[in-house]
């Protein structure tokens, strides 16, 4: 990161060297975390290592990537003649690397609905600091330990519990996530499995898609996600994901549940969910349950599945 962009924007390349994007350190924590072995990686040539180089390190942007061309992953190329972006253009930049899952969703090109923020006109950086793209400097190890994260009580106040003149918000206080009640259904990837081309110098991988919506439980509860009730995202990683790249990658694999907190980006004021108190309470068919959970997926998931709150009345 000392090239170019670094003659005139120090600050900002120091601060990018140590950020997620650049860096791409929360893919590598993952695999870290399923193999139980600092060590995983080291070999770029063998085994979880080969597989991030040639899969999650595409991912790595630098600053051209997004300010001057598109993302290498998505299609590359300049995004307007040798026009360098202050904000770059989202369905340019943030689609390209997000648009399977949080940009398509909040654009609508997947799922069901738009987010109704997209609608209004907002764009990433609307909630997003700069921070979240540049870094601060800190060399965080996933995306949820960043201090300055989006939340919807920043701009909507008046939701929080014990402070809305609706009382929905008054009643459910901390035990809901937003998304629970807000969010449309999301993206879901299962079953993923990755190919190397006989050259060991790329590498595929393939998975099934299906857009629902579930409910489960916040097993990482904190100050910041005290909630008891998440929307949740079915991530696509089996115990055999990695097979071609050697046998028995990831031992950690029944410890991390599959189905997990997303702060999905396709909210709408009026949801399926929330049309009434019935909608909801009483309703298995949004709560995550057994027969959700497949052969393949990492046992740690019963742990997600919660209680169906009793339907109205009862």
């Amino acid at each position: 990161m000392n090239g170019i962009c670094a003659q005139c924007h120090l600050e900002a390349t120091e601060t990018y060297a140590k950020s997620l994007h650049y860096s791409v350190r929360g893919f590598a924590n993952s695999l870290i975390d399923f193999a139980g072995d600092p060590n995983a990686l080291d070999d770029i040539h063998k085994g979880l290592g080969e597989v991030f180089n040639l899969n999650c390190m595409n991912c790595h942007a630098t600053c051209g990537e997004c300010h001057v061309s598109r993302p290498d992953s998505y299609a590359g190329g300049l995004i307007d003649q040798h026009r360098f972006f202050s904000t770059p253009p989202m369905d340019q930049t943030c689609y390209a690397c997000h648009g399977a899952r949080n940009a398509g969703e909040f654009m609508g090109t997947v799922g069901f609905t738009k987010d109704v923020h997209y609608e209004m006109g907002f764009t990433c950086v609307d909630c997003h600091d700069v921070s979240n793209f540049h870094g601060t400097g800190v060399e965080y190890a996933s995306m949820w330990e960043k201090s300055t994260l989006p939340s919807c009580t920043d701009c909507h106040e008046d939701a929080v519990s014990g402070n809305s003149q609706t009382e929905m918000h008054n009643i459910h206080g901390d035990l809901l996530s937003c998304q629970v009640c807000h969010a449309s259904a999301n993206q879901n990837c299962f079953e993923c499995h990755v190919t190397i081309a006989d050259d060991r110098q790329s590498l595929a991988s393939h998975s099934e898609t299906r857009v629902l919506f579930r409910i489960g439980l916040n097993t990482n509860v904190t100050e910041e996600r005290p909630y008891k009730y998440v929307a949740l995202r079915h991530m696509p990683t089996a115990a055999d994901s990695f097979i071609e790249a050697g046998e028995n990658l990831i031992p950690n694999f029944d410890e991390r549940s599959n189905w997990k907190y997303s702060p999905t980006h396709n909210i709408q004021r009026l949801t399926f969910q929330s049309e009434s108190c019935d909608s909801c309470h009483g309703n298995p068919r949004i709560f995550l349950s057994e027969k959700d959970l497949r052969e393949t997926d990492s046992l740690a998931n019963w742990q997600v599945i919660p209680p169906v709150p009793a339907a109205r009345g009862n």
